[in-house]
């Protein structure tokens, strides 16, 4: 009786030990996907960040079916292949896996302009999982590496958080990093596994009131993915000015006198205007095709002219692959000249189209 009462016991204690440790892992391990986010629609919103990476002995453990190390290799691989190459420093950050006469920490790529290849050779480097899990010792290290850089920094810890020595030093070095950048500090605690961590994942979140405790699968899609990069790292690019080019043919380059139907000549001239303007190489936003006459003619007469070239014009700069809806076709009729009507020379002048190319410049 006696015996049985302590298997039960016994039993009780390691349903308990697994409850309070770990909870069962429940679907596949996550795949993650890259986001292709536009450099030119956003900048930093921080100066410099830095990945602290997890590759302590426990990370050796499967969870979902996969290694954990392995799972979190791959999140910070496509967090990298995520991050637009812009004007932020970088770090990335190991605790655990190290050889015995090798720190328990250290980083392995940068504090140093961000620049993708460099971040992933730094990735490349930490190869096998092992040794301890010195998690203060790794935010120390990441707080070596940020130190001196006096705006927004945003720090990206991944680990199981498990087997952690010292959780009170680990949340009293997190502490000590969100001092270290008086208040322009974000955490951003990313789980792998399924280990209850509560209290210290919480707790490391609370050095500061952007940071946040967040579950890697969570992050598997390329939308999620793109989501989290754009939170902690960027902003949007102010808009850029519309600057226009202004773009004149003489009618008689493209029609007959009194005509709107173009000539072969007209189609030649036009055909390079669309070349041009698709090679332009920055993004034209707005089109504004204007048709002018000269004065001979009634004013009725004069504007529909003006605008039935226009649209032509319109219409042609459409078949030869120029986006339609950015063009606007519009005519003055003789309401607007660049010569005197009295010359013949001047009212040659005043027969014109004009095209107004308008343009965002490229962010820098």
């Amino acid at each position: 009786m006696f015996r049985q009462s302590l298997l039960t016991l016994s039993a009780l204690l390691s349903l308990g030990l697994l409850v309070g440790c770990a909870s069962t892992p429940s679907g596949p391990a996550p795949t993650f996907q890259a986001d292709a986010i536009d450099a030119e629609d956003y900048v930093p919103k921080v100066d410099s960040f830095a990945v602290i990476l997890d590759a302590s002995s426990s990370m050796r453990d499967e969870s979902q079916g996969a290694v954990k190390f392995d799972t979190a290799k791959d999140f910070v691989s496509t967090f990298n292949q995520t991050v637009p190459e812009l004007d932020y420093q970088s770090a990335l950050v190991r605790f655990g896996g190290y050889a015995n006469d090798a720190p328990p920490a250290s980083a392995v790529y940068g504090l140093t302009g961000y620049q993708r290849s460099g971040f992933a050779s730094g990735l490349d480097s930490v190869s096998q999982p092992g040794n301890i899990t010195p998690l203060a010792e790794g935010i120390d290290a990441a707080a070596d590496a940020l130190n001196g850089q006096s705006g927004p920094v945003a720090v990206i810890l991944v680990s199981d958080f498990w087997k952690v020595l010292n959780q009170q030093g680990a949340v009293a070095a997190a502490e000590n990093l969100a001092s270290q950048h008086q208040g322009n500090l974000c955490l951003y605690v990313v789980q792998v596994g399924d280990y209850n961590a509560g209290w210290l994942t919480e707790n490391l979140a609370g050095v500061s009131g952007c940071s946040k405790v967040m579950s890697i699968g969570d992050l598997a899609s390329a939308g999620a993915m793109g989501a989290f990069v754009k939170d902690a790292l960027l902003k949007p690019a102010p808009e850029k000015p519309v600057q226009y080019e202004k773009i004149s043919f003489s009618a008689t380059a493209l029609f007959d006198f009194d005509k709107s139907v173009l000539k072969p000549e007209g189609k030649a001239e036009l055909r390079k205007l669309g070349e041009y303007i698709q090679g332009k190489g920055v993004q034209v936003v707005d089109i504004d095709v204007i048709g002018h006459t000269d004065s001979v003619g009634t004013d009725e007469y004069n504007q529909n002219l003006s605008e039935e070239r226009a649209n032509t014009v319109k219409d042609f700069l459409t078949s030869e692959g120029v986006n339609g809806s950015i063009i606007d076709a519009s005519g003055q009729g003789e309401s607007n000249p660049v010569a005197d009507n009295d010359t013949d020379e001047g009212r040659a002048k005043n027969r014109r189209v004009e095209v107004h190319v308008g343009a965002k410049q490229k962010n820098q």
